[in-house]
């Protein structure tokens, strides 16, 4: 048996440097590359909150905010089997019908007559037996060579529901000619942690797939092209923790502003006004996909027609046609959730207050201000 793998890839995409007008270019950007797992419905940081409610609730299009502007390529692959000999009862519970040699018979009759109707007038047509495996002494199968009845469990189709990235605020400090970035750090903001997460629900679906899923799925997650490292999230380390209401699977990655900052340096104050601050802020990404195992049966039904069908007293019928194709689309399905939530870009932003003077309209003199970060 082999294992089923979720694969999550997060490659760095090239952006338009129209687009960082809003960074200064004295920024210091450090990589956070961490894993998350966070319902959609709670907040993404354990103790700061990332942007106003307001912002949140809020539904724009990506076109319309320039703050939602795709920053990763994130694609989710599924891959791996299992599978074993099938029974009658396996039949029994994919059909729900009581499956037995003389049903699967019918079945074998009707495909004659839907698929091969000049074959379905002639003698002997009409199996007097059917097998889906060498049992009671039987040798059929081993005789011609024939592969019986497998069930299997394969990885399925992906379902993205929703992925971005966005650039979003963390944390905002007072800064004036004395500070440093060892006076920020002593600072009680910096204990607010930065939370990155994966989450993985528990298997939902048909049973009879349920219990083909022996071991859970094991989900990597890659990072290409940040930092160039490879997470093992499952079945390589166990979760951080379990919800006790859904049964959900959670791994954290848990950072504090203080240990993001300590090896950055501050941006160079510019501009003549003594208001200025220094923003902390990040690129945050979010997918959140269903991905889906499918089982379903293959190999080949072998009927027995004494008085010989054309010829040939032993045949052998594909299972998949008989039942209509059961890999795609009619396999007994079972699925689960994933959302991973990640912050990257980690850097420091100079907020300064430039002004000059000028006339007003009376031929007095004001300050004209412009914002620059």
């Amino acid at each position: 048996m082999k294992g089923l793998t979720v694969k999550l890839t997060i490659t760095q995409k090239d952006v338009d440097q129209t687009n960082d007008t809003k960074s200064s270019n004295n920024s210091i950007a450090k990589s956070l590359c961490g894993l998350s797992l966070e319902d959609s419905t709670t907040s993404t940081i354990a103790t700061t909150k990332l942007y106003d409610k307001e912002e949140e609730e809020e539904e724009v299009e990506e076109d319309d905010n320039p703050d939602l502007v795709k920053m990763y390529d994130m694609t989710v692959e599924s891959g791996g089997k299992f599978s074993r000999k099938a029974t009658w009862s396996d039949l029994n519970r994919f059909t729900g019908q009581e499956m037995n040699p003389d049903v699967l018979r019918d079945w074998v009759v009707h495909y004659q007559e839907t698929c091969f109707p000049e074959a379905a007038t002639k003698p002997n047509h009409i199996p007097e037996k059917c097998y889906i495996k060498d049992e009671n002494g039987g040798t059929i199968y081993k005789d011609f060579g024939w592969k019986p009845i497998k069930l299997n469990l394969n990885s399925g189709k992906v379902d993205v529901k929703e992925q971005w990235t966005k650039e979003v605020y963390l944390e905002s400090f007072p800064l004036d000619y004395s500070t440093n970035i060892d006076n920020i750090l002593l600072l009680d903001k910096c204990d607010k942690e930065v939370t990155s997460i994966l989450r993985k629900s528990k298997l939902a679906g048909h049973p009879l797939a349920l219990e083909m899923m022996k071991t859970d799925s094991k989900i990597i997650t890659e990072f290409q092209g940040i930092n160039s490292v490879t997470f093992g999230v499952l079945g390589n380390n166990k979760p951080s923790e379990k919800d006790g209401e859904t049964g959900d699977e959670v791994w954290k990655d848990v950072k504090t502003l203080r240990a993001l900052l300590q090896d950055m340096d501050l941006p160079k104050r510019t501009g003549n006004s003594r208001e200025a601050c220094v923003n902390v802020v990040a690129k945050e990404s979010y997918l959140k996909a269903r991905i889906y195992y499918k089982a379903f049966f293959s190999n080949d039904v072998a009927t027995d027609h004494p008085g010989k069908f054309e010829d040939k007293q032993f045949w052998c019928w594909p299972i998949k046609y008989l039942f209509q194709y059961n890999d795609v689309p009619n396999a007994a399905l079972i699925y689960e959730d994933i959302e991973l939530r990640f912050f990257t870009d980690v850097k420091l932003e100079m907020n300064n207050k430039e002004w000059e003077w000028i006339k007003d309209d009376l031929g007095g003199w004001k300050k004209q201000y412009n914002n620059s970060s």
